[in-house]
């Protein structure tokens, strides 16, 4: 898992990281910020700068958990900078708050530290090798083996504090002792997996880390106990995380002023020494070089919201208060403590692109000529040809322009707005015109500069425009008509909060109002048609109803007539054949 990741959910397209990592060591695909390792040197900007809090940490505290729940011998290593970020009076209270956790044993990482100093002093008076580089800073390492490697000889091989005491401390305990280092610098989480020093530290937890823990086990620092017979004390080398620290742990003269010697903290300052060393600018005999600005106070992961200076003077507090746990003895005790080791060139080769390749790359983003490059650092890269650069690297994508994307997307915007057929209106809070489409120019037959910043009742009533302003109520498709227009239209009229602003959509309906009317016309002389044709119809029927009516009760008179002259017929048949018999 990568010491430092991004939480997609969280990153917002800021480019705020890619501003800031001093090496440009974060890739931007599909708007999404991610950390290449490869060129990444762990000074823990990113983390520091993120306003969403995207950027996170590997998290070690399982794995910690488990080796102190073990059968095995846990010591904890915890860097000098913890008066910092934890209110202990005394380094047993510290001690206590870690036995409480499950440690076996604890000590101050500050006893690695003037085992390193001393081999320091050795090197500088046998005369080594001018300049030399401390290496106590495993960001500084970074640095140097990734983007300056030819001041890797620089560097003598002699292993960090934290290195240093872990190998004390299995020489000590016995080499099956797991060690876990606590302190507040990201880096140290690669240091330990070095392939040169790999084995001597075996898990690395942050101030923050161990903090969570101790809240979540509920372990009080009120109460105070001794530390074992067997803990070591540092005799000096508690100011280590400040800069000049290292100096007065090795005894070695440190004001800063003298031309020998030369104490650097912060990453820019760092980068400049390191350019300037490759180029031969400085002839000083000793570096003492930490990344981060007021030292390992300020570490990313130090867990303390107090300024830089509160900081030391917490640290100076304390140190001075407990004058009295320096043990005043040979640390090592007689023990043989091997601090060598061994640095390697990590460079990333990134292919660079051709001078036509950057001019391709700059004119698909509207950058035609050196005019257009404005340099101005809002996509993170000092330089548009710098970020040129990186999109051919597959590190920087093109939409991270932002001059650029904000032309386009006013171009669009304004595409949008002029080739929609409605009318458009934009009016400020005093009713006074502020934008006018084509649109509403052919409607109303004037120009946007005879009318841009000028009231909207010289061109139409405002009165609707005044009650969305008064009330923020909006008006939807009302029917408006304006006579000395020849114009029917149906408004919508909105407020926008954001901008204070009045936003009126208006859409002519001339053409369909008076097709409405020709068709009500059609209609209602349909409807006369059709009235005229019934009526006709009704005198019709009524006429043929009448003939009927006639010819029906003739028809009658005739059939019972006949019927009548039946019935007699047959009337005299009877009478004849009676009287025959």
């Amino acid at each position: 898992m990568k010491i430092i990741d991004t939480s997609k959910a969280k990153c917002k397209n800021c480019y705020r990281c890619v501003r800031h990592c001093p090496v440009k060591a974060i890739k931007i695909k599909d708007g999404q910020a991610e950390v290449v390792e490869e060129r990444c040197i762990l000074c823990g900007i990113c983390l520091l700068q993120c306003p969403q809090n995207a950027k996170k940490i590997r998290n070690d505290l399982d794995r910690v958990k488990k080796l102190v729940s073990s059968n095995e011998k846990v010591v904890a290593s915890i860097a000098p900078s913890y008066p910092v970020s934890f209110d202990v009076e005394s380094p047993e209270q510290m001690f206590r708050i870690l036995r409480n956790l499950g440690f076996d044993a604890v000590e101050e990482t500050a006893v690695g530290a003037e085992i390193v100093s001393k081999q320091l002093t050795k090197l500088r008076q046998d005369e080594y090798q001018k300049p030399i580089i401390t290496t106590a800073c495993p960001v500084v390492k970074n640095l140097i083996e990734k983007y300056h490697p030819k001041l890797l000889n620089l560097m003598p091989p002699v292993v960090s504090p934290m290195i240093a005491h872990g190998r004390l401390i299995k020489k000590r305990y016995g080499q099956s002792t797991k060690v876990v280092f606590i302190g507040p610098c990201v880096a140290k989480k690669a240091e330990a997996e070095d392939t040169s020093v790999k084995g001597d530290i075996d898990a690395v937890l942050t101030f923050e880390e161990l903090k969570n823990w101790i809240n979540e086990k509920g372990v009080s620092i009120q109460d105070k106990t001794e530390s074992s017979s067997d803990t070591l004390f540092p005799n000096h080398a508690r100011t280590y995380p400040l800069p000049g620290g290292l100096l007065k742990t090795s005894r070695i003269k440190n004001d800063i002023l003298l031309k020998d010697i030369l104490v650097v903290d912060g990453i820019k300052n760092c980068l400049d020494v390191l350019n300037s060393l490759e180029k031969g600018e400085i002839q000083t005999g000793f570096i003492e070089i930490l990344a981060c600005n007021g030292g390992c106070i300020a570490g990313p992961v130090i867990g303390s919201h107090d300024s830089v200076y509160k900081r030391r003077q917490r640290l100076l507090e304390f140190i001075e208060k407990n004058k009295k746990n320096y043990s005043n003895k040979n640390i090592t005790d007689g023990l043989e403590i091997d601090l060598s080791r061994s640095f390697e060139p990590k460079v990333f080769k990134a292919e660079k692109p051709g001078h036509k390749t950057v001019k391709q790359i700059l004119k698909s983003i509207g950058k035609m000529t050196p005019e257009q490059e404005l340099n101005c650092g809002a996509c993170g890269y000092s330089s548009c040809r710098e970020k040129a650069e990186a999109v051919y690297q597959g590190m920087a994508e093109l939409d991270m322009c932002i001059p650029y994307m904000r032309s386009k997307a006013e171009s669009l915007a304004n595409i949008i707005i002029d080739s929609t057929p409605n009318g458009i209106i934009l009016v400020d809070n005093k009713l006074n015109v502020q934008e006018i489409n084509k649109s509403a120019e052919k409607l109303f037959k004037i120009k946007k500069g005879e009318v841009k910043n000028k009231p909207l009742r010289t061109i139409i009533d405002d009165t609707d425009f005044a009650s969305v302003l008064k009330t923020h109520i909006p008006i939807f498709g009302k029917k408006v008509s304006y006579p000395m227009y020849s114009l029917t239209t149906t408004q919508t009229i909105c407020y926008i909060k954001e901008h204070d602003l009045i936003l009126g959509i208006i859409i002519d309906i001339t053409k369909q109002e008076q097709q409405e009317k020709e068709f009500q016309k059609v209609r209602e002389e349909t409807l006369e048609k059709a009235q005229e044709v019934i009526n006709k119809q009704m005198r019709v029927a009524q006429e043929i109803a009448g003939l009927l009516g006639e010819t029906t009760a003739e028809s009658k008179m005739l059939l019972l007539k006949l019927m009548n002259l039946v019935k007699k017929g047959e009337n005299q048949n009877d009478s004849l054949h009676r009287s025959s018999l």
